[in-house]
């Protein structure tokens, strides 16, 4: 059995790649297409443009690993049809649960695989390459509102800030105080201003104060003022890349602030369970690769299974993104809309799996 386990995951495995190789390629050209228009803008040459799609690849590789897994184990296990090999593997004793079993457990380490390139290649590599093309381009992290970005800081704190550079330096603060009546307190103002690392904390060269007392307002200014918040330069991640493309880490950590300023987090949770549900789509898809299988090389219909192989694995992919987006719509349970296409991929292909045995 060790053999033969082997065996089949070095056919797997060499299928896999190779049709991984394929995908990300062919995603990088669509890629190179769509950015051609921006070749020339500030310092977005060809060679800038190159260097930033090559930083998306392990992105790629992470979003099509389940559709790779789909058609290389499939190509493998035809192939294995195809000369014999795996008539002659099934009348050795091997059972058609032996073999399930061992395509299990490859889809098991590559589920661990994507897991790890999903959390800590992929998101610093995809949030590296957004930052380094508003580099080049002189790009301003973009915001949804022309005021900015708002942010909760406490209980009793606002935040605006203008404009956020790809740096994480920031210009145009505004920091609002209020009382528990939410009347404002103390209101401060600054042109731009750095986060000092070593301090965790922010530095604003300049900083105008004013102070309510209810009565006078006091003019101050004050430099190099030290500014301690909650808001740390990793949260603007969000405005450079999609909850989606975060870690799972990151999102849990983006929550935890944002469940500590009363602030939504309907749609990092969803995007916290599809990032851990994810991968898992990498073991179903192996039980969906066998059920296409056939038991002689007589029944072989390499290109309509491929098709239908092509197909589900398109379908799955845009599937757990559109029960993402009607989740957040209508407020679907996180976990169950994370769980419910990777879980019914897995009962097909199980079922299918047990009823030719």
């Amino acid at each position: 059995m060790l053999i033969i386990t082997k065996y089949i995951f070095k056919k797997c495995l060499f299928n896999t790649a190779l049709m991984l190789l394929a995908f990300v390629m062919l995603f990088a050209v669509f890629n190179i297409i769509g950015l051609i228009g921006q070749v020339g803008k500030g310092e977005f040459n060809v060679v800038a443009m190159f260097i930033y799609i090559f930083l998306l690849i392990p992105n790629y590789a992470y979003l099509l690993m389940p559709l790779a897994i789909l058609i290389g184990v499939m190509l493998a296990m035809l192939n294995l049809v195809n000369y014999s090999e795996y008539a002659i593997i099934r009348t050795s004793g091997v059972s058609l649960r032996k073999i399930m079993f061992i395509l299990l457990s490859y889809g098991a380490l590559f589920t661990l695989f994507t897991f790890i390139l999903g959390e800590l290649v992929a998101p610093v590599a995809n949030n590296y390459a957004q930052i380094y093309k508003k580099t080049k381009t002189h790009e301003v992290v973009s915001t949804q509102l022309h005021s900015g970005i708002w942010s909760k800081d406490g209980d009793d704190t606002f935040i605006n800030i203008k404009q956020i550079m790809p740096d994480s330096t920031i210009s145009g603060v505004n920091i609002l105080k209020y009382n528990n009546k939410l009347q404002l307190q103390q209101y401060l103002v600054a042109e731009q201003g750095h986060y000092d690392i070593n301090k965790n904390v922010w530095v604003l060269p300049k900083v105008v104060q004013y102070d309510y007392t209810g009565i006078n307002i006091i003019r101050s200014e004050s430099s190099n003022y030290y500014w301690k918040t909650t808001l740390e330069p990793k949260y603007f991640s969000v405005l450079v890349i999609t909850p989606e493309e975060m870690s799972a880490l990151g999102l849990l950590k983006y929550m935890t602030h944002l469940s500590l300023n009363h602030q939504s987090i309907q749609r990092y949770n969803i995007a916290f369970w599809g990032k851990l549900m994810y991968p898992i789509a990498c073991i179903s898809m192996t039980l969906i690769a066998l059920a296409f299988i056939p038991n002689n090389r007589r029944n072989i219909n390499l290109s309509g299974k491929l098709f239908v192989g092509i197909l589900i694995g398109i379908s799955f992919f845009f599937a757990t993104r559109l029960i993402g987006f009607l989740a957040f719509l209508f407020h679907w349970n996180a976990i169950l809309s994370a769980i419910t296409p990777t879980l019914i991929l897995f009962s097909l292909g199980w079922y299918i799996v047990l009823r030719k045995d």
